[in-house]
């Protein structure tokens, strides 16, 4: 049995793996973006029996369409991802025409891979062919994401995509009674770290939002479209802080996937009253919301596209507004280059940050804690390390290789043979 890396080989983004044991399975097909273009993964030049995705964040399912250009393999994922990689994938026509960025596929094969979509909910083992069987557990990273565990003629593999064990606001955490198995793809992005206790961040958060508030500046909130632009909302909303909170971009679309997935969420009756209480923007009313300080909670996560450039544009030269980054910063994105080198790049040009900026770690990915706990509950043979960064990947394994267990951190392009 053969696992070659696609990408996600030591870097964050653009998960893809080929297993191959006789017949040949994908597990995820991502993209990065940067700078108006986009990253793939390594080409696919083989048949494909199926196409397994984790969930919707495009990282790992944005690619998906392009594979059906040519393939007619079935994809399986749960039917909340599908919802909202749907959303994802029109989004990423919509801007490529506007940014005259070269896209690998269309509407098309949106509607392709909509036909070829096999829609699965978790703990329902199912056949994939007559050689491999699959069950999907909640990751409890965000609405409808999985850990797929695999079993394959005598041994059993399972990739986690991403994850996050403990409870957060929206959800409550992976179900990790997978039992026991022989290897494990696993994510890595918070391999060398913990991440703080989450009430405490909520409050500093809270408390420095309620502070640019009352310095007369904006609190420019970009947060990742897919689950963390509502549980932010969702914090604003149980502070009760007095002030407008505008909701913006594409997150009010993955909102309402949400909703129409109650069954999926820790408490939808309460984010249901948080997304009510917001103010949905639509694009012709945002000059009249900088008129006098408010909350902005828009698209993109990473400052790359989305309504939070025209908030930039017009508010990164004011000292009295703070951008509040809410989740990872990909290497070489805006929010990296802004928390590092306080600069921004709007328009193609290079431009200096007057505007404060702030970083809140309200990640739903597992801290280095969980990723062990995960670990020692699986007790794999072998562990395939994916999805990080080299440094965070080496220090992982190191952590790895102290409980005892035997792993790799492959690069992109190369080929692992995991014995049958």
């Amino acid at each position: 049995m053969k696992l070659k890396i696609l990408g996600a080989g030591r870097e964050v983004g653009r998960s893809s793996f080929l297993l191959d044991f006789g017949e040949k399975i994908l597990l995820d097909r991502g993209v990065k973006f940067h700078q108006k273009e986009i990253h793939y993964p390594m080409p696919v030049h083989t048949n494909i029996k199926a196409a397994i995705i984790s969930h919707a964040h495009m990282d790992h399912s944005g690619d998906l369409p392009e594979f059906f250009v040519k393939s007619s393999a079935i994809s399986f994922m749960t039917q909340a991802t599908f919802d909202l990689s749907e959303i994802l994938w029109r989004d990423t026509i919509k801007i490529a025409k506007i940014e005259g960025t070269q896209l690998r596929y269309s509407s098309d094969e949106i509607k392709k891979t909509e036909g070829f979509t096999f829609p699965i909910s978790y703990r329902k083992k199912i056949h994939v062919s007559d050689h491999c069987s699959m069950e999907f557990f909640d990751a409890g990273h965000i609405l409808g994401s999985a850990i797929t565990k695999l079993w394959i003629k005598n041994k059993s593999l399972v990739y986690t995509g991403d994850f996050k064990i403990d409870e957060t606001r929206l959800f409550k955490g992976a179900d990790t009674r997978i039992g026991k198995t022989n290897y494990l793809i696993i994510e890595s992005t918070y391999g060398d770290r913990e991440h703080p206790r989450r009430r405490k961040t909520e409050k500093e958060f809270i408390e420095s939002v309620q502070g640019t508030l009352d310095n007369g500046g904006f609190a420019l909130v970009p947060a990742f479209a897919v689950g963390r632009s509502q549980e932010i909302i969702d914090i604003l909303y149980e502070y009760k802080i007095d002030a407008p909170i505008y909701y913006d971009g594409m997150g009010q679309k993955a909102a309402m996937v949400s909703l129409k997935h109650k069954e999926l969420l820790k408490d939808p009756k309460f984010l249901a009253k948080a997304l009510n209480s917001a103010k949905w923007v639509k694009g012709g009313n945002r000059n009249k919301i900088i008129k006098k300080p408010c909350i902005i909670v828009t698209s993109a996560g990473m400052l790359e596209g989305g309504p939070i450039i025209w908030y930039l544009k017009h508010l990164y030269n004011d000292p009295k507004t703070k951008i509040f980054l809410t989740g990872y910063q990909v290497e070489h994105t805006n929010g990296r280059r802004l928390l590092d080198r306080k600069e921004l790049m709007l328009d193609g040009e290079k431009v200096k940050v007057a505007c404060q900026a702030e970083k809140y770690d309200f990640s739903a990915h597992a801290s280095q804690g969980e990723l062990l706990e995960l670990v020692r509950k699986l007790e794999p043979e072998f562990v395939v390390c994916v999805h990080g960064d080299p440094d965070v990947m080496d220090v992982f394994q190191e952590e790895l290789s102290a409980l005892g267990f035997k792993s790799a951190a492959p690069k992109n392009g190369e080929e692992l043979t995991l014995k049958e």
